[in-house]
């Protein structure tokens, strides 16, 4: 008998009989909360308007770890077999509970949640998290098992998946803090005689607001409310006792609170009383009341738990960064003062004491220039006036360095560490001040001082000259800069200079235009040379300007014919209508142009869209060239085109038709290309 004893003790003391344990605790907490839930008298068994097993899962996998989950499973299977359901119905009620849990466990970790709800991100994440986004889980698949396996018809689905979702919302919001609170509660210290009357006093306290949280709450929630009293608000009378709970107990006084109001209106309202029976105008309506009553319960009260624990961490934490400052500054091998705002010395520590010679009782009260900061330094510095700057202006002077006197007379140098203090009011109280010895420091610099004087004056010399060379150098680059750019777009210029050694880009859809001066070849013949590159140079100077007026990228000029392309190098959306917009304005400048020179001159422009290769060629004269397609039908389109006209391909006419008019030519012969739809532009249309 005593081997098979000792062998019992041992299985009962192993990690596995432990973990056996635990599961069958939560499968066993996890049936007799079903249990409880669906025997609330008139609660439907399908949804409870608070299903604690919910809460009682996720506590378990957050309190336990995920390992536990058999538990679950098993107490998903034993209320199952309670009511008499089938095998398989029973497995897939408890895979949707065990992934609700899972679910629930892994987004908390994900947000770093504390179990303990000592941060109100906890309680947050929990309401947001566990309460609200992981219970769609297992009211969604719940309701579809039940809708397939004929439990439920199907016009019922949205009904019945809403209930579940807020009976299992409140059972987590209800149960899972008031588990977890419990489990992780410390027990408060054995109390010291000399706290033996505080001790009583606060038990009585709790006695009292237990009591009369109960009875309030029971005869709100279980009483038939009459109908002259139905429009008052008497659902939340007992609201100002759970507040006064949460606040004095703590959080364990905030869940337990929260249960209690809770259970009794549950158990209130199913037989029939409350005031939320008498507001509503179905069930249905009424447990809606309730639930909305008891989130705002629960999460207010976690919320204001939360907070009072952290302002209490908060004011603790306080304290003992207060003590440790206190020890820090006394022991400290820094100068440490405090002045007022008239500058009069409020602290003084005992290195500073030492270090000017002062004892405590000396210097305190006394102004600080005349005591440890002469009225002038050595040379000549008004210190007095220095320092009324630095009180009237504490944000300026974080830092500063200036010339003290000690008691035998001595000048030292200190550097100064300042921060403004403020009294609760606002408004500067006085600075507190951290000083360093810098007098050997402040020595070698005299020192190097002079030799710096001799080296500067050489140094200005040489950099004189060197400047004159640098501007020299500059003045070069700018005009190759100006004449580069004159050549390429920036953008290919910045490749080039980067060392790109070939460029060439493919670009999807750009807008390309020709346009070619008519007659120009006869006027040629009939005026001289400097006469015609003066018209020509003055018409395409004209076109620069429109170009860079409207961000195209001009490529070339080939006799009298001008080419200019938009959405390249950098794309841009509105390369069509740019291209467009510089088209008319190009029709109307030849118009002045004529009248100014009083010579008949017109254009021929065309326009394409569509994919090009861009790139420079060439090591000598060399040129940011296109390729293409779309390239050659733009030439096509202008030589084809009608003397002051605007001739574009279908492609163009798809993207800007719902901005401009445009006339129809048809179908015409392109070289090349055989028969083309082609249109002219003929202005913008008013939008």
């Amino acid at each position: 008998m005593i081997p098979k004893k000792n062998q019992f003790l041992r299985f009962t003391q192993s990690r596995n009989s432990q973990y056996l344990a635990k599961v069958a605790a939560i499968a066993f907490a996890y049936a007799l909360g079903g249990k409880i839930a669906i025997s609330i008298p008139g609660v439907n068994t399908l949804a409870s308007c608070v299903w604690p097993p919910a809460g009682i899962a996720q506590a378990a996998l957050l309190l336990l770890g995920r390992r536990v989950w058999p538990g679950i499973a098993l107490g998903v299977f034993l209320f199952e077999t309670i009511n008499k359901m089938s095998f398989f119905s029973a497995l897939l009620a408890a895979l949707s509970a065990c992934l609700q849990a899972f679910f629930a466990f892994a987004l908390l970790r994900r947000l770093n949640f504390r179990s303990s709800l000592s941060r109100l991100i906890d309680v947050v994440n929990l309401v947001l998290g566990g309460a609200i986004v992981a219970t769609q889980i297992n009211c969604t698949l719940g309701t579809l098992r039940l809708c397939v396996t004929g439990l439920v018809d199907w016009s019922e689905y949205w009904n019945i998946r809403w209930n579940w979702y807020l009976g299992d919302t409140l059972g987590v919001l209800i149960f899972t803090p008031l588990l977890l609170i419990i489990y992780n509660h410390k027990p408060a210290p054995r109390p010291s005689p000399n706290t033996d009357s505080q001790t009583i006093l606060n038990r009585i306290g709790a006695g009292i607001c237990l009591l009369l949280l109960v009875t309030v709450s029971w005869l709100i929630y279980n009483s038939k409310s009459e109908s002259n009293l139905s429009g008052y608000p008497l659902e939340y009378l007992p609201f100002p006792l759970v507040i006064w709970a949460t606040i004095q107990f703590g959080q364990v006084g905030a869940v337990l609170a929260s249960f209690i109001v809770s259970s009794i209106a549950i158990w209130g309202g199913s037989q029939g009383g409350g005031p939320f029976i008498a507001k509503a105008e179905n069930i249905n309506q009424a447990i809606l009341f309730l639930q909305a009553f008891m989130s705002v319960i629960v999460v207010t009260s976690l919320l204001l738990a939360a907070t009072v624990a952290e302002r209490a961490s908060a004011e603790d934490s306080l304290r003992q960064s207060e003590i440790k400052y206190r020890e820090l500054v006394e022991n400290a091998n820094s100068i440490i003062l405090k002045v007022d705002r008239a500058g009069n010395i409020t602290f003084f520590n005992e290195f500073a004491q030492k270090f000017f010679g002062y004892d405590e009782k000396e210097i305190i009260g006394k102004n600080a220039v005349g005591t440890i900061i002469p009225q002038t330094d050595t040379t000549g510095n008004d210190l007095a006036a220095k320092v009324r700057d630095i009180l009237q202006n504490p944000e300026q002077y974080t830092r500063n360095e200036n010339e003290s006197i000690r008691r035998s007379g001595d000048r030292v140098w200190v550097s100064w560490a300042n921060k403004p203090l403020f009294d609760a009011a606002g408004k500067f109280a006085g600075m507190l001040a951290i000083g360093t010895d810098i007098t050997d420091r402040r020595r070698a610099e005299m020192a190097l001082y002079k030799l710096n004087e001799e080296l500067e004056f050489r140094v200005e010399e040489r950099t004189n000259a060197l400047n004159d060379t640098l501007s020299a150098l500059q003045v070069q680059q700018e005009q190759s800069e100006r004449l580069l750019l004159n050549i390429l777009p920036e953008e290919i210029a910045s490749r080039l200079k980067r060392g790109d050694s070939t460029i060439a880009d493919t670009f999807a859809d750009v807008t390309v235009l020709f346009a070619d001066i008519v007659g120009f070849t006869q006027l040629s013949s009939r005026v001289s040379p400097t006469q015609l590159v003066a018209l020509l140079n003055d018409i395409f100077s004209t076109f620069d300007n429109l170009a860079e007026r409207h961000g195209l990228e001009k490529i070339k000029t080939i006799g009298d014919a001008y080419m200019v392309v938009g959405g390249l190098p950098i794309p841009r959306p509105d390369h069509a209508e740019a291209i467009a917009e510089m088209a008319i304005d190009m029709l109307q400048a030849i118009t002045d142009f004529s009248d100014t020179h009083k010579q008949d001159f017109s254009i021929r422009i065309g326009i394409n869209t569509g994919p090009v290769v861009a790139g420079v060629i060439g090591i000598k004269k060399f040129i940011y060239d296109l390729w293409g397609d779309t390239v050659n039908t733009a030439s096509r389109m202008e030589s084809h085109g009608k003397p002051g006209s605007i001739q574009v391909t279908e492609t163009t006419y798809q993207e800007l038709r719902e901005k401009y008019f445009f006339e129809n030519r048809g179908a015409i012969e392109v070289k090349g290309k055989g028969e083309m739809t082609t249109y002219l532009l003929q202005g913008r249309k008013l939008l």
